[in-house]
């Protein structure tokens, strides 16, 4: 798939696409395949012997991967020994064994263990190899699985032996589930009599409640109290019913006779707490017959799964990324082909054009028709660096610059002049932040991004309305989830929003396609605007997110990671003597460790002797056997204590001991209350040599 790209080759467009299809497919089709082991969980309590569970894991497993042989050892609670429990060819099952014994007589066996994850090793042999991977819940191992791999199998996905992981985690959990099944089955066997019916209703994990042939609650135990937030009395002598969203209430109220019928229901429905909160459950109602088999009721299993679909939400999004991130690769490539041939052929245009004009003397009818050529030509060449910004090939220049001066240029240029004539009634402001830490990248880009934003803001307005461009710094102590995952750091944030019709769901997802436009044509463009936005923040190392409603406008957030280089010779608010050091020792307590290097040599450049420690316990230590003029003390740590519970602690060591709080958030209630301990100054991050400098000053000279 590394053959060079030829746009007139239609059979290689279509095998690439084909490709990123068949990738498609399968990274779905792998994980459908993995999530439905847990199908055979809903009646596991049914099952008679864990060879059930073995026999459908390797199935799948082999669906995955194509294994000549698989088996599974599992662990003898008595003896602690592995013991092949099932092989899916018997043929093997020497083969196997022996080399198993020879993996545990090499170290080879503990040590796959230890690894919990796919292990690739030769077999005696040297003939062909063996995959061995733990079978372990997040309590203990429960066995080990090994696969056989056929002769010709050279490569494995990494999606796959990832998938096979997830497969055995949920094949162990399914054998420890059985195993509690199959003793709470012995138990309930031997136990009689009211009491022990009561010890095990009420140490069920699942939310159970009775109900009677109308109905209605007759009893509960503590869960399903718990899960919907009501005391028994609240909920004895209630309607099931009551209990269920809106959706699910009116086919349960006609669900009573069918359950008599079949006498077992199992499904997904919404619960609503005593706050109003939805819960989805698992519920599964048993029917109860009186000794003349007439109906009398039911017994009620509701098993919380939030958690379930939440992380089913999650993988879903991680798919629409992953089509996302392959269908802009695609057409990336696809537009840098093309762009490299249509600049052959304008080059030799333009070339020629210049010398027509050249040879024509000025005022000859002829030579008109050669400037419109050679203009044409121009605009052609502006769109193939569209197509080269769209295929992450454009940008190539890395200034030291800020995007405040972005803005201002772009305000000046005759483009921002025509949008404002083409759109006389939007108002266009600026909310810039006057201590914007810098970035690296191309200026001409970056304009270019902004004006396409801008235009784009502009015509979703259809009357009156407003554009904002802002920029701000902004440190983000955790990554956040929107269009794009943005990872912790300080970045320099460009805004532009608009009061305008706002995107749709459907086109949100497309909106960055090159070609793919609701404007009018003519008018608005190459149809290229915000794949070039998407194109150039991406070879930025940037981030995009998108927050928009329908008649609610739309605000485009684009994050650059910032420099701490300097634009030419930047002149200082203050003098640097203002907020020198005198030799003083500052102990520097941050989580993130960019951030102890930045705030380590800021520090130091200003003549401090500075010591970092990674989380407040290791500051408390480090405070036991050493002294330190001042803190610098980060908020927010995890998983560690956080700054406040770091400053309480060391006051009890040095109760006069100077602090100034750092932090990405806002002040928070905790920032006050160290404060009200003897804290200084909150400075908020990402901060400036300045900001940091005056405070650290103000704070040691504070009596």
């Amino acid at each position: 798939m590394n053959k060079p790209i030829d746009p007139k080759n239609d059979a290689y467009l279509e095998e690439r696409l084909s490709h990123l299809e068949g990738v498609e497919r399968f990274v779905i089709d792998s994980l459908e395949l993995a999530a439905s082991l847990g199908d055979f969980q809903n009646s596991i309590n049914k099952l008679q012997d864990v060879t059930t569970i073995l026999e459908e894991t390797g199935i799948k497993i082999q669906s995955l991967i194509p294994f000549e042989t698989v088996a599974f050892f599992l662990v003898d609670e008595q003896s602690n020994f592995f013991h092949l429990k099932h092989i899916d060819s018997e043929q093997h099952r020497a083969f196997i064994q022996s080399e198993v014994d020879h993996a545990i007589d090499d170290g080879i066996f503990a040590w796959a263990l230890r690894e919990k994850r796919p292990v690739v090793v030769p077999t005696k042999g040297q003939k062909q190899s063996l995959i061995l991977h733990s079978m372990a819940t997040t309590t203990r191992i429960r066995g080990m699985f090994v696969g056989l791999l056929k002769n010709d199998v050279h490569g494995i996905l990494n999606v796959s032996l990832s998938l096979v992981s997830f497969v055995l985690s949920n094949s162990a959990n399914a054998i420890e589930s059985f195993e509690l099944y199959r003793r709470i089955r012995e138990i309930n066997s031997n136990l009689e009599g009211i009491d022990n019916y009561q010890l095990l209703f009420e140490a069920a994990p699942d939310g159970v409640e009775i109900i009677d042939a109308e109905g209605h609650i007759i009893h509960t135990n503590e869960s399903q109290q718990k899960l919907l937030g009501y005391g028994r009395k609240e909920l004895t002598g209630s309607l099931a019913s009551d209990h269920f969203s809106q959706k699910n209430r009116d086919p349960l109220l006609n669900g009573l006779s069918a359950l008599n019928e079949s006498g077992y229901w199992e499904g997904e429905v919404e619960l609503i707490t005593a706050t109003g909160e939805l819960v989805p459950v698992w519920r599964k109602e048993k029917a109860l017959y009186d000794r003349d088999q007439r109906f009398i009721g039911a017994v009620v299993f509701n098993r919380d799964i939030t958690k379930r679909k939440k992380g089913d939400e999650e993988r879903r999004e991680l798919m629409e990324r992953l089509q996302r991130s392959e269908k802009m690769e695609a057409l990336g490539q696809l537009a840098g082909g093309v762009a490299h041939d249509l600049n052959n052929v304008l080059g030799i245009m333009s070339g020629y054009s210049e010398l027509l004009m050249e040879e024509i003397p000025e005022g000859h009818r002829t030579r008109t028709h050669v400037e419109k050529i050679f203009q044409s030509a121009e605009k052609g060449a502006a769109i193939i660096q569209d197509l080269l910004t769209l295929a992450r090939r454009g940008v190539t220049a890395s200034d030291v610059i800020s995007l405040n001066s972005i803005v201002s240029d772009f305000l000046k240029a005759p483009v921002f002049e025509k949008i404002k004539d083409y759109h006389p009634r939007v108002n266009f402001r600026t909310a810039c932040d006057g201590n914007l830490l810098n970035i690296k990248g191309s200026p001409v880009h970056l304009e270019k991004t902004l004006m396409n934003l801008v235009s784009n803001a502009a015509e979703s307005i259809s009357g009156q309305g407003e554009v904002t461009i802002g920029t701000e710094s902004r440190y983000l102590d955790k990554p956040i989830r929107g269009y794009d995952d943005v990872k912790e750091g300080d970045y320099a944030v460009l805004t532009v929003s608009d009061t305008g019709m706002g995107i749709s769901a459907k086109d949100r997802e497309r909106i960055f396609e090159p070609f793919y436009t609701k404007k009018k044509m003519g008018r608005s463009g190459t149809g290229l605007g915000l794949a070039i936005v998407w194109g150039t923040v991406k070879d930025h190392n940037g981030y995009i997110d998108i927050q928009t409603e329908i008649g609610e406008g739309t605000t485009f957030t684009l994050y650059f990671p910032v420099t701490r280089e300097e634009v030419g010779a930047a002149k200082q608010k203050e003098p640097i003597e203002q907020y020198l050091g005198r030799g003083e020792s500052v102990l520097v307590i941050d989580d993130v460790a960019e951030q102890r290097e930045i705030a380590s040599r800021l520090l130091s450049r200003l003549g401090y002797q500075v010591h970092a420690v990674s989380g407040g316990e290791e500051a408390v230590e480090y405070l036991k056997g050493n002294k330190a003029d001042i803190l610098v003390l980060d908020m927010i740590m995890e998983p560690g204590i956080d700054g406040l519970e770091t400053y309480k602690r060391v006051l009890d060591i040095n109760p006069k001991q100077k602090a100034i709080i750092v932090s990405g958030f806002s002040e928070t209630d905790r920032v006050k209350e160290a404060q009200g301990l003897g804290a200084g100054v909150y400075v908020r991050k990402p901060y400036v040599m300045e900001r940091i400098g005056m405070a650290i000053r103000d704070e040691l000279r504070r009596p």
